[in-house]
């Protein structure tokens, strides 16, 4: 789980202190990258074809830290909220995608569940699909070979030296997957996991950022020959007795495997190892 390239600092086990986060940029953060052969973060607003987003949302990535780390469910958004968090993710390779379909079986327990055993008050009851009936077709839009590079801040002490931990010994509390519990995900951590983030130099006109450049589209500046995408998603969740649902959405530019061209004054910059990113 290590890779060969380094960073800044290191430290033992238990010795991590919580970043300071100013004006979005922290002082300090974590990396590593997530890789997979298959990924999957089903769009929101699709009904019928489950299109996929092209970059992992903000909430997505809260969610896979949250598993490694071993956080409860709901329990974790105020730790990677926009105002305790800063996180910075870049699209290692070029973005593609494959739709295939996939027969599954039905899962609303009003119609297509099966139960046994008890009465499920005193004694257990086990409710499962049918397997008799059949299957439903579903077209899935799944990206291939994906592969992020995250920075990753929070000022919540506890939840930052608990991932820091789980990061720096490559374990993790609950099996990390790209989107879909099928489709696993490796995750790998530079030889020190966290690094120090310095300021961007430049002439304040144009810098070139490696990282996906979240809300500020307009700080984007074309290329000739680049392909660059610009993509909304979820940013943000809030959660209470009743549910839990998006508070803010961002959109977010980026070219996959290629560095953007982008105007500083509008971005969350900082640097990690030789590398200009935007945190959001």
């Amino acid at each position: 789980m290590t890779e060969s390239s380094g960073a800044t600092a290191g430290h033992g086990t238990g010795d991590w202190e919580a970043p300071v986060i100013s004006d979005g940029v922290p002082d300090r953060c974590l990396q590593c990258t997530i890789r997979a052969d298959w990924g999957h973060f089903r769009r929101i607003d699709r009904t019928v074809t489950k299109q996929t987003y092209r970059i992992p949302p903000r909430t997505t990535i809260a969610g896979l830290l949250a598993a490694i780390a071993g956080l409860d469910r709901d329990s974790y958004y105020d730790a990677f909220s926009l105002e305790r968090s800063a996180i910075g993710i870049e699209v290692l390779e070029p973005v593609r995608t494959m739709t295939m379909p996939s027969l599954g079986l039905g899962t609303n327990p009003s119609e297509t569940f099966e139960r046994a055993g008890g009465t499920g008050r005193k004694t257990v009851q086990v409710e499962y699909p049918d397997s008799t009936t059949n299957r439903q077709i579903h077209s899935y839009e799944y990206l291939v070979d994906p592969a992020y590079r995250l920075s990753i801040a929070t000022e919540d002490q506890a939840v930052y030296e608990t991932l820091a931990n789980r990061l720096d010994a490559g374990t993790s509390h609950y099996t990390p997957s790209m989107g879909l519990s099928e489709l696993l995900a490796t995750v790998t951590t530079p030889e020190a996991v966290e690094t120090s983030v310095g300021s961007v130099a430049g002439d304040g006109t144009s810098v070139s950022v490696a990282s996906a450049i979240p809300d500020a589209t307009d700080a984007v500046i074309p290329q000739p020959g680049q392909t660059q995408h610009v993509e909304r998603v979820p940013a943000a969740m809030a959660a209470d007795a009743s549910g839990r649902w998006t508070t803010d959405y961002a959109d977010y530019a980026f070219a996959g495997g290629e560095s953007i061209e982008a105007a500083p004054a509008e971005l969350s910059l900082g640097t990690v190892g030789d590398r200009a990113i935007a945190f959001y």
